[in-house]
């Protein structure tokens, strides 16, 4: 008899432990909803957003501008590879294509590696695609605090305060030729465990979603 009833608390403390609502505000489920929404958009990368291969004329590549230090060291250490193309363009002041000569960088099968393409925003409200080097994921690391629920309109809202890591770091972005290019890496790797960002979390039908 004795063994019974200590079988049956047994039983009826897991299911009073297993029986949490998704929909609860506690730190698990706002954790949950913030690496599940890092997962789709924590990808970490240079911020190139352009199309490839890259085209690059005379006046790209001179001392002091910016795309043209970013693609030489891009090359430098494997990424992608120069040729000397030629393409055609029309003039901002022309309504004829004219020929011109062009330094073209197109990705290495290790460039391939890390290379993900994003829609981004035309002109005339066309998406276009536009392709980056990605150098590591973003995912969280420890929460520091909650705040909240608070109702807004009909709708309530968390916001989860957190320091992150970054999973699966190339090489390559510890570079000091990379990070001379693209300095956004520096503050990103370093603040890794020391920087707190926060998310901000909607409660929706399907439980706490990341806005």
């Amino acid at each position: 008899m004795k063994n019974d009833v200590l079988c049956v608390m047994v039983l009826g403390i897991l299911l009073l432990f297993g029986c949490g609502s998704k929909n609860d505000a506690n730190e698990k489920n706002l954790s949950d909803a913030t690496n599940a929404y890092l997962v789709k958009k924590g990808q970490l990368c240079l911020g190139l957003a352009t199309k490839w291969p890259v085209d690059l004329q005379d006046s790209d590549r001179g001392p002091g501008i910016v795309r043209g230090s970013q693609m030489a060291a891009l090359e430098k250490i494997g990424l992608v590879q120069s040729h000397e193309a030629e393409t055609e363009f029309t003039p901002l002041s022309g309504t004829r294509a004219v020929k011109v000569k062009v330094l073209r960088y197109e990705l290495t099968d290790d460039g391939k590696k890390f290379y993900q393409e994003k829609e981004a925003l035309g002109l005339v409200g066309e998406n276009n695609i536009r392709g980056d080097l990605c150098f590591g994921q973003q995912a969280l690391d420890t929460v520091i605090k909650t705040e909240g629920p608070v109702t807004i309109g009909d709708k309530k809202e968390m916001t989860l305060y957190y320091t992150y890591k970054i999973e699966n770091l190339a090489d390559w972005a510890k570079n000091p030729d990379i990070q001379r290019a693209f300095p956004g890496i520096v503050p990103t790797i370093n603040g890794v465990g020391k920087t707190t960002l926060n998310q901000n979390l909607t409660l929706t039908d399907q439980g706490w979603e990341a806005n």
